[in-house]
């Protein structure tokens, strides 16, 4: 067996980075303020109805945003926009409690109050299914009915394991 065998956090962690998966600016609302996020811990979870769970770090301010609103809307990340790792710094490395994330980006309002982000290459509006909610420690786990999507032709998504290696580059 060639795998080197880890046990401990940072080791089982550095593993982790194999699960592959998208990235997503995660966005909410509280009131008449809003908030983004950038999120990797999505996933369909039922097609009939379509339905998705969400890993929302507790610390966030979007993560309480979504837990007052109960709504949230997923930006799928398209690679080929120009701005795409530019909206992953914006989203990723700053808070949204010192930072006005959505100050000089455009942006709609969708349906349920949470903002879209019209480069993207699709969006899914959600609205949290309160009793599916289950508190993980340090994370909330968010289940979800889709009531809404969008998706675009062009483009393709872009995710976590293609922007890791990129910004090594860098």
């Amino acid at each position: 067996m060639d795998f080197k065998t880890v046990n401990e956090a940072a080791g089982l962690n550095q593993a982790l980075f194999s699960v592959t998966h998208g990235l997503y600016i995660l966005t909410s609302k509280q009131g008449d303020r809003i908030n983004g996020q950038c999120l990797d811990a999505l996933m369909q979870v039922t097609n009939m109805p379509p339905r998705i769970a969400i890993g929302v770090g507790k610390r966030s301010l979007t993560h309480e945003m979504i837990a007052e609103s109960g709504v949230f809307a997923a930006n799928v990340i398209d690679r080929e926009f120009d701005g795409a790792y530019d909206d992953v710094k914006r989203f990723g490395f700053q808070g949204g409690r010192k930072v006005d994330k959505f100050a000089d980006r455009t942006h709609e309002i969708g349906e349920l109050g949470a903002p879209i982000l019209p480069e993207s290459k699709a969006f899914y509006e959600c609205r949290v299914m309160g009793e599916l909610t289950q508190d993980l420690g340090t994370h909330s786990l968010y289940v979800a009915d889709v009531v809404r999507a969008g998706t675009r032709d062009a483009g393709e998504p872009l995710t976590y394991n293609e922007y890791r290696k990129v910004m090594k580059k860098k």
